[in-house]
């Protein structure tokens, strides 16, 4: 089959990791893993671009990867899905303007999507808003979307509608709004597939 995984995927009952944004070090567990990279659960994300470097270490041993999918487990945590550095092609690294997770805050009656500026601490974040302007909220207002979760959410059209008049996009069709308003929130639609409710915690 063409989608189906270059090395098989072991599970790793949940051992503790630690994972290495931009020098912000996240606790979580790794699901699973294989030759080319691994799933982990339990890390603390608002936001994370498709193909964002980072590093994983555990069992001693620190690896070199790059985000490439986020869901959510029944439970509510999100999992990551990395690819080791080793396995990418030189094509592979470039940097992307997709998002594979986007921090939210409710406007009125939807969710818009807000960039978290400062975590000031475990209850405030400075944000700042589609349209360039900034205050702070509680971190308890602020909701973290997969690109499946918040494609889902178009399906209402009062939300859709309301949400491309609050971005001052151009109303065509709810079939085209939903696509134009999850490119402007998550980038290259190529890079962010939605319609497939089987992906895989990490192409491998």
């Amino acid at each position: 089959m063409e989608n189906r995984r270059k090395y098989h995927r072991i599970p790793a009952h949940l051992e503790a990791c630690t994972v290495r944004v931009d020098n912000v070090e996240l606790k979580g567990s790794i699901v699973d893993e294989s030759i080319s990279g691994a799933g982990i659960t339990g890390l603390d994300l608002l936001m994370m671009p498709y193909n964002k470097p980072l590093s994983v270490k555990y069992r001693d041993e620190s690896f070199e990867a790059n985000a490439r999918h986020i869901g959510r487990q029944p439970d509510g945590q999100f999992n990551l899905g990395v690819i080791r550095r080793t396995e990418l092609k030189p094509e592979d690294t470039a940097d992307s303007a997709a998002m594979l997770i986007n921090c939210y805050v409710q406007h009125g009656d939807a969710y818009v999507i807000c960039m978290p500026i400062i975590i000031e601490s475990d209850s405030q974040v400075l944000i700042q808003l589609w349209d360039g302007v900034q205050f702070r909220v509680p971190r308890s207002q602020l909701s973290p979307k997969s690109r499946l979760e918040r494609y889902a959410m178009l399906d209402d059209l009062g939300c859709l509608q309301y949400t491309t008049e609050m971005y001052g996009l151009k109303s065509v069709s709810p079939e085209i709004d939903r696509k134009q308003l999850f490119e402007y929130e998550f980038g290259q639609y190529a890079h962010c597939p939605v319609l497939s409710q089987n992906q895989q915690l990490v192409s491998r």
